[in-house]
């Protein structure tokens, strides 16, 4: 009768120790995925352009900036919105990119000689 207490209390151990250890290394497991996902912000910039040629090239110069996740042009409104991490990038710098490629932010102005080389559908500046 007493070895099968002893088995019994022994048994009971084993199986607490199990749970125990499994939820610890659970815990520390979602510590680790937590601290290492990238804070995402959501950022906007006015960009000119007018066709889809446009929208191309902006989400494509956008989308190519190291942090940036996302990117879309609308262009009746002409307000890019993008999904960045801050820690890799800033709307300044994505601004840039765009207007390397040709096209004036609310933050910068595309080179003219970058500018004149668009198509003729996507100049949208008033001369």
């Amino acid at each position: 009768m007493e070895k099968l207490k002893f088995l019994a209390v022994a048994a009971f151990l084993m199986i607490a120790g199990i749970s125990c250890s499994n939820s610890s290394s659970k815990k520390s497991e979602q510590t680790v995925s937590v601290s290492a996902q990238a804070e995402v912000k959501e950022g906007t910039l006015i960009v000119q352009g007018n066709c889809d040629m446009c929208k191309t090239r902006i989400e494509e110069a956008a989308g190519k900036v190291s942090g940036v996740s996302s990117a879309s042009w609308n262009m009746e409104t002409k307000e890019l919105t993008f999904d960045y991490d801050p820690a890799k990038t800033s709307p300044e710098s994505i601004s840039k990119a765009i207007a390397a490629v040709g096209h004036d932010t609310n933050l910068d102005l595309a080179p003219d000689s970058v500018y004149n080389t668009l198509h003729e559908c996507c100049k949208y500046r008033e001369n």
